[in-house]
């Protein structure tokens, strides 16, 4: 019998890294280049690096609306380029090689994240991680820091599909990887634009883990299947949604708080 499908998202559902979040969306370029100053003989780069991070952020943002996403080299090269600095890559690669690694010190799993898939593990459950990242490694190393990878079918990143997950196409990367179609499977996270919006695009139910309990169960744009309140308890009613046959209104469930 074909087990159920879940597919769930990385930082701040399963993992909590804001060094290597911060480092991924704001400083991952500046940084770069002071590495290499220090590291690798670069010669000193003359340029603000606010005018650096600006410019990369400007990226960032640009990739969440057209859901196009860049590997983080590439993504460094394209932005040294419009600010006319000149970096080898064989440096690019290195300096952001050792940069993601260093953050993953400060890596931290989310409460009952561990259990949460063990749980669906145990119930055969076919698993995938979904993350916009774009150091794919990273999401592996941290995983198997916390001893979650072992419980895990495949990871699917915007930098090894090429997709933000702002488009449902990451989704029916990870659907495709797993052998399924898109009915019956569900996805787990935090954000209801791409986690509940992105996932419901591409036809999967949605699982709303609302970290911060609130009263407004989504959005009038994006509307979660279900919401949770904690991966300690969420496991059984998660599965319970890929076993429906319908949709059916949100349910709140609550935790043990």
């Amino acid at each position: 019998m074909v087990g159920p499908v879940v597919t769930v998202d990385f930082h701040n559902t399963l993992i909590e890294c804001d060094e290597w979040f911060h480092l991924e969306v704001r400083t991952l370029v500046s940084a770069v280049l002071d590495w290499a100053s220090e590291h690798a003989g670069a010669a000193e780069q003359l340029i603000n690096r606010q005018i650096v991070d600006d410019e990369y952020r400007r990226l960032r943002l640009a990739i969440h609306s057209h859901g196009h996403e860049l590997e983080a080299e590439r993504a460094v090269a394209v932005v040294l380029d419009r600010v006319g600095i000149s970096l080898a890559q064989d440096v690019i690669a290195a300096a952001v090689h050792e940069l993601m690694h260093a953050t993953l010190r400060f890596a931290q799993p989310v409460a009952g994240a561990r259990q949460f898939l063990q749980e669906l593990h145990q119930q055969n459950a076919r698993i995938a991680v979904v993350s916009s990242a774009v150091y794919h490694q990273f999401l592996e190393w941290a995983l198997e820091s916390f001893s979650m990878l072992n419980h895990v079918n495949t990871v699917i990143t915007s930098a090894s599909c090429g997709f933000y997950k702002s488009r449902p196409e990451i989704y029916w990367a990870a659907l495709a990887a797993l052998d399924t179609a898109s009915h019956g499977a569900a996805h787990v996270g935090n954000s209801l634009r791409f986690d509940v919006g992105g996932a419901s695009a591409a036809g999967m139910k949605t699982v709303w883990y609302d970290r911060a309990p609130s009263t407004k169960g989504g959005t009038q744009e994006f509307i979660p299947d279900l919401i949770v309140t904690d991966l300690e308890s969420a496991s059984e009613q998660v599965l319970a949604l890929t076993r429906a046959n319908a949709q059916a209104p949100v349910a709140i469930a609550k935790g043990n708080h």
